[in-house]
């Protein structure tokens, strides 16, 4: 009999089949004859045992009538996978697409801050604020570990805090321009804590989508 998956559950290992004749039959794990995962919408022959339920479940192979041999179209698929593994072999390149992506502005953001080592004009994104902010954030830790076995390290780990500093000022304040807020609102931190937490918050927002006082929207030019 032909039918078409409907669903297949990892976690409970079953799934249900829409057959031809109308009716609906559930499978287990065990009766998929295939190496790739069953999906939703994949065409199968199967057979149903007495308890209603579907057995010896395998991909419908379509075949040409001239040639009776199976047709398989290669176009976004040379490796001529089954459509269940070729979708999670796209979906694993998206997952690797938007790391690399995000390792980009990840970098990105360094070069652009110690770029703009003093500069308090200008907006900056969210993206370049926080990936800055965890670029210094991840060293300063491993400074301080470092420097409890090494007074060198620790020397060193002194001497990264004040050559961030300013780049850090100053990317907070062209964070606060992107928001539309004066730049001075940076002596908020001086606050304990409370100020800090502010500033912080603020940094979360999406800036202005138009052009402000302060220049042209950073997002804009990004995608431009």
């Amino acid at each position: 009999m032909k039918g078409k998956i409907l669903d297949f559950s990892i976690q409970s290992n079953t799934g249900i089949i829409s057959a031809e004749d109308g009716k609906r039959y559930t499978f287990v794990g065990t009766e998929w004859k295939e190496q790739a995962i069953p999906a939703r919408g994949n065409n199968v022959d199967f057979e149903v045992n007495e308890q209603g339920q579907a057995t010896g479940v395998y991909l419908e192979l379509i075949t040409s009538p001239a040639s009776a041999k199976p047709v398989t179209s290669t176009q976004g698929n040379p490796l001529n996978l089954s459509p269940a593994a070729q979708e999670n072999l796209n979906k694993a390149k998206e997952v690797l697409n938007k790391w690399e992506q995000g390792e980009a502005n990840y970098h990105q953001a360094i070069v652009t801050c110690f770029k703009k080592y003093a500069v308090f004009s200008g907006r900056a994104r969210r993206s370049e604020f926080w990936f800055f902010q965890l670029f210094c954030f991840v060293a300063t830790l491993i400074f301080a570990y470092a420097g409890r076995k090494s007074e060198f390290m620790d020397m060193l780990g002194i001497l990264f805090f004040f050559a961030t500093l300013l780049p850090i000022i100053a990317v907070t304040v062209r964070r606060l321009h992107d928001l539309g807020r004066s730049g001075w609102l940076v002596l908020v931190t001086l606050i304990p804590v409370v100020g800090v937490l502010l500033v912080l918050f603020w940094a979360t927002q999406d800036g202005n989508p138009d052009h402000n006082q302060y220049g042209p929207s950073p997002k804009a030019d990004a995608e431009t």
